[in-house]
């Protein structure tokens, strides 16, 4: 019998047990169906430590997110980045533009609220197909994350998703350009960089925006330099394009060029701390809180030698769910394994950039949405 420590989030309140719950030596606690009434409970089971059979675990995964019981959200995922990318290319035709963005934003909205971990997951991967929307979408879904955790209307919200998906529409191709040359920058791209954001509103307007917190965030949200520590004698900058600044400089970090590799998420996430102001910056401070320091869908090197992929956030910001996909001698497993990172020979010592693992991953599988 192969057991796996359960997270606080697998054991939910007032909710029957979908599997057996075990201590480490595999003695059964609580049965399938058993029912917790208090949260001291929980915590007290969660604190002794308790563990699920891994058949058990997986076959409840299987069944819970059986594509025909719920719509699978790596699908929804890739039809938004393509719905994206066809309004964002066709803006200059389409009479409906800000109707159909707000739409979008709201089924970003929704999709975020249906399973967040899915949607880092593929926010940390993106499109290598394009940049230049990828890097929008991602960016929406950052800075509306962050929002949450600081409070921010349902609103704001859908503003700065709005925003950060338009906020580079005067300069889309220029960006796939950019990533992937290895020239220095010419004095025309210097300038269509430096005037996008004033020239991405004026196209807004001509497109028929007419909200001014959505302009006035895109025409700004260039804030700072490299995502530096905000001046103190401006107090008229606006919250949603410091918060589209900071999200837009965290994901360029671990973003691959032709000229450089990704930051590893860890290395991103306390460079952007240190030069942003630290925690006196509470933008940079809340993306850094709610992404963590090993997100879903990033990689990292466990203490067996083996190379994983982040699935789930876990009990503790160190312990994540990670399924191992390259043993240590570098043979690539023909199924992942799901490893236990809170015990000491899965324990994960160091984040992988991106760039440093070029494997094609069955999202869906990962996550239990296709068995095959």
């Amino acid at each position: 019998m192969q057991l796996l420590r359960l997270c606080a989030h697998q054991i939910q309140l007032n909710k029957p047990l979908p599997w057996n719950v075990r201590n480490e030596p595999g003695q059964l606690l609580l049965g399938q169906g058993f029912v917790l009434t208090s949260q001291t409970q929980i915590d007290s089971l969660l604190a002794r430590g308790v563990y699920v059979d891994k058949d058990e675990f997986d076959a409840v995964q299987r069944s819970s997110y059986a594509p025909e019981k719920r719509k699978d959200p790596f699908s929804l995922w890739n039809n938004i980045l393509k719905r994206t990318g066809a309004l964002l290319r066709q803006f200059q035709n389409n009479p409906q533009f800000a109707k159909d963005i707000t739409d979008l934003s709201g089924q970003v909205h929704a999709a975020m609220q249906a399973d967040q971990e899915v949607g880092t997951f593929e926010m940390m991967h993106g499109d290598a197909t394009g940049y230049s929307v990828s890097h929008s979408l991602q960016t929406a879904f950052v800075a509306s994350l962050a929002a949450e955790r600081l409070g921010w209307s349902e609103s704001e919200k859908l503003t700065l998703i709005r925003a950060s998906l338009t906020m580079n529409i005067a300069m889309l191709d220029l960006q796939n350009t950019l990533a992937a040359q290895t020239t220095p920058l010419t004095p025309a791209q210097r300038a269509d960089i430096d005037n996008h954001a004033k020239r991405g509103r004026a196209m807004l307007e001509a497109a028929q925006v007419t909200c001014q917190d959505w302009l006035r965030t895109v025409e700004h949200h260039h804030v700072t330099v490299d995502g530096r520590d905000l001046p103190q004698d401006r107090t008229d900058i606006s919250p949603l394009a410091c918060m589209v600044h900071y999200a837009d400089v965290y994901l360029a970090r671990i973003s691959p060029r032709a000229t450089r590799a990704g930051q590893a998420v860890n290395v991103a996430a306390r460079d952007l701390f240190m030069k942003a102001g630290g925690a006196n910056n509470p933008y940079a401070a809340a993306i850094i809180k709610e992404m963590g320091i090993y997100p879903p869908g990033s990689f990292v090197k466990l203490a067996n030698g083996d190379t994983a992929v982040v699935v789930r956030k876990g009990e503790t910001a160190v312990t994540p769910q990670v399924h191992s996909l390259i043993s240590a001698d570098g043979w690539v497993f023909p199924d992942s394994k799901l490893r236990d990172t809170a015990k000491a020979e899965f324990k994960v010592t160091a984040a992988v950039p991106r760039g440093n693992v070029m494997l094609t991953l069955n999202r869906a599988k990962l996550f239990g949405y296709a068995t095959a």
